[in-house]
């Protein structure tokens, strides 16, 4: 979401820094859920036909165009007729314009799906060529993405609208985008003389392609450089920067301007993806515990109905899925997690990702109803200043005069302690109760459970419930906190002076002063792991802690964050995308809660009470010999049992999505793990076919040349190895690698 002074700023136009020439990515961003006026289709059009020279690019949400043809059939029409003579190029199909680090990687897959299923009603001669996106829609497993989708070519640059973060400033015109399975997209970074703006904190210096930028990037060594912006919609300029410019679609940059041989690999890491935002906020947290819970619902309602369809009990319910679907790909939509209050009352962001997110429940829950009884017992005994939690598992010495803290936390089958004192406390920094406060200051009231205890206690005033869980034979320890709120008071950084836009220093990006559960444990000189979509990050940061727009980390927990010393480890789970925090002399912690001053000066603050649900899982080794995916994937998602179609050996492998699709059963796998993997799916009937997919439904193209043996007969089959017999498949997976299989039941 962008000020209207983007506006103004517009009207700058710069001359040119030299003879030498530039290209420009104009165009358009939003939709009919985000900002599109009735009138914009016919705008659209009028302008494309008064400046021929003027090529644009656009991410419009998929679901504009049923809209713009009720509203104005002939100025749609008209805007067609530019698009199929190619001076518009579609670069951002998924439907809902995610952020895509923030979800789940299946998630970011339907984003596509569904998006470029509806563009293609509309634009039936639309080919998705190029992604780009004027909000840092980013995530490092996008390669691998992108090009089963049949994209050829990435951006990653957001120059004019970063906001809520930006890329790692890298390299020259143009690199190979590496994802963590080895796949590559030919990219235009943000190059690496591509700064920061010194007069906003919303802008690259690449916004305008201003005298300065284009200056260094010729320096550089840069022989054809580009700047972005894509127009929100609704906004009355026409061409950005003026006529004298060349505006070019991305596809015609990259296949008729620059030189494709020149480019060089870059490995990103999700921690080149730099962005933040109000993390910790009672509005953000709950929309991201609402996004989580509905994909782990769908995922598991689709698991569960694949079976009972395989078994003969039922058909596939593909109408009802595809509307549980659409509603929580529009509650992933970028404006719902950045712009949250917008709207009028009752209807903001955050009011409609309740309803769609609660929507996509009960299309689930009218599907199938599934309950399962926990039959596990915990021995509770009851000690000096405390309690003794204990199973076959765990050994748990909790201190109830100091809040409920954890003082001993031992691992029975590992025989290793983790827990040194402070562990599992509450801390952070009430300003306007104080100061610094923690659970320890107060005791704690216990009652005993079967499988834990429930503890009751008191920080800065404030009442909070805490459950602690042990299951026997699970690795996991389970934790709900709920904090009572009854008033909305400061947590966090307050504000210094008079809250401005371009102000660098932002009270919310200091995660040291919110308010965390810490988990300070007996591990020294560790090193971090973290998950994102189809990715696992080994951190390179010293610390996750940053105070201003210029130095953002990703501090981002999306599933998981793992420290180890090598020989043991500990993992940390949560129900939400938010910050966690680590460094030096700060132990592992995770975000419950910040209230103060956020984006554009907004107050975000507390109006309720906040429930969080955790896990600590301690091991051996690092995450993978943890096997930390795996129990976070049963945490996810526990009820899932797929072995009356299949069993599948070969760990870490996991089944990330089980459908139907024309009497096919589609399966896709993902490998979590550093290493090449093989998956054997062993049926529990003959099977009449497997085929490996591509994402766009086309058969993975041979090239690379491994063999497949289909009922004794060998055959080349792209570049994963599958061999079926009658009831067997086997599929090699290289490293965080996502296949498809489409198999015929017979």
């Amino acid at each position: 979401m962008k000020s209207t002074l983007f506006l103004l700023l517009a009207w700058v136009i710069c001359g040119s820094a030299s003879a030498q020439k530039a290209w420009y990515i104009d165009g358009y961003h939003g939709g009919v859920w985000g900002h599109y006026p009735d009138w914009n289709t016919r705008f659209m059009a009028d302008q494309l036909a008064a400046h021929p020279d003027w090529n644009i690019n656009i991410e419009i949400e998929p679901e504009t165009w049923p809209r713009a043809i009720q509203v104005d059939s002939p100025a749609f029409n008209d805007f067609r007729k530019f698009f199929d003579a190619g001076r518009i190029e579609y670069v951002n199909p998924t439907y809902a314009q995610g952020y895509l680090y923030n979800v789940s990687g299946e998630s970011i897959i339907r984003q596509f799906q569904y998006g470029i299923q509806t563009l293609k009603r509309y634009f039936p001669n639309a080919e998705f060529t190029t992604y780009s996106s004027e909000e840092p829609c980013f995530t490092s497993a996008l390669p691998q993405i992108l090009t089963s989708f049949g994209f050829k070519y990435a951006s990653l640059k957001n120059p004019n609208t970063c906001f809520g973060g930006y890329t790692r400033a890298h390299g020259g015109e143009k690199v190979y985008w590496t994802g963590p399975d080895g796949s590559t997209i030919l990219t235009s970074p943000r190059y690496a003389i591509e700064a920061l703006s010194n007069q906003s904190t919303w802008q690259t210096i690449a916004w305008n392609n201003g005298p300065g930028y284009l200056h260094s990037a010729y320096n550089d060594g840069i022989l054809h450089p580009i700047g972005m912006t894509l127009q929100d919609a609704g906004w009355k300029g026409g061409p950005f920067i003026g006529n004298n410019a060349n505006y070019t679609t991305w596809r015609n940059y990259f296949e008729h301007v620059v030189n494709k041989d020149s480019a060089t690999k870059w490995k990103v890491s999700q921690e080149d993806i730099l962005v933040n935002l109000v993390w910790g906020s009672q509005v953000t947290q709950r929309i991201a515990q609402q996004v989580r819970a509905a994909e782990n619902k769908i995922l598991q309602t689709e698991k569960l109905l694949a079976v009972a369809v395989w078994e003969g009990k039922m058909q596939w319910p593909q109408a009802a899925f595809d509307t549980a679907w659409r509603t929580l790909l529009l509650a992933e939509h970028h404006d719902c997690w950045i712009v949250p209050y917008n709207g009028q009352p009752g209807d903001t962001w955050a009011d409609k990702v309740r309803n769609w997110t609660t929507q996509t429940h009960h299309i689930c829950d009218s599907l199938v109803d599934v309950a399962f009884a926990r039959q596990d017992y915990a021995h509770i005994t009851l000690i000096k200043n405390g309690y003794q939690l204990e199973n076959d598992m765990y050994r748990i010495n909790i201190d109830t005069v100091h809040g409920g803290v954890i003082t001993e936390l031992l691992a029975k089958k590992i025989n290793k302690s983790f827990a040194v004192n402070g562990f599992n406390e509450l801390r952070g920094n009430f300003y306007e109760k104080g100061g610094r406060h923690s659970s320890m200051e107060s005791p704690v009231r216990v009652t005993q459970l079967p499988d834990g205890l429930q503890m009751k206690g008191l920080i800065a005033g404030t009442p909070f419930t805490q459950t602690i869980t042990l299951t026997s034979g699970d690795p996991k320890i389970d934790f709900v906190l709920n904090m009572d709120w009854k008033e909305n008071t400061g947590i966090g950084q307050p504000v210094k002076g008079e809250y401005k836009w371009e102000m660098r220093e932002k009270p919310f990006y200091n995660d040291s002063n919110k308010l965390l559960v810490v988990f300070p444990s007996t591990l020294k000189n560790v090193h971090v792991a973290k998950d994102a979509p189809y990715d696992v990050t080994e951190s390179q940061l010293e610390n996750t802690f940053f105070n201003s727009w210029d130095s953002i980390k990703n501090n981002i927990i999306l599933n998981w964050v793992d420290i180890t010393d090598g020989k043991y480890g500990m993992a940390l789970f949560t129900d939400h995308t938010t910050s966690y925090t680590h460094g030096r002399n700060f132990p592992l912690g995770l975000d419950i809660q910040y209230s103060g001053m956020g984006l554009w000066g907004r107050n975000y603050t507390i109006d309720g009470p906040t429930t969080v649900h955790y896990a600590i899982v301690p091991h051996k080794g690092n995450w993978e010999q943890g096997n930390i995916p795996a129990e976070n994937m049963q945490w996810n998602e526990p009820m899932i049992n797929q072995n009356s179609i299949f069993t599948l050996e070969g760990s870490p492998v996991q089944v990330t999505s089980m459908t139907w699709k024309d009497g096919r059963l589609i399966v896709r796998l993902y490998n979590p793990s550093t290493k090449a993997s093989q998956a054997r799916l062993s049926f529990s009937r003959e099977i009449g076919g497997a085929t490996l997919l591509e994402l766009n439904g086309e058969k993975r193209k041979i090239g690379g040349a491994t063999l497949v043996k289909i009922n004794g007969k060998t055959k080349a089959n792209g570049k994963t190895k599958a061999i079926m017999n009658n009831k067997q498949v086997i599929v090699d997976l290289p490293r965080f690698a996502i296949r498809t299989l489409s198999i015929n039941p017979q």
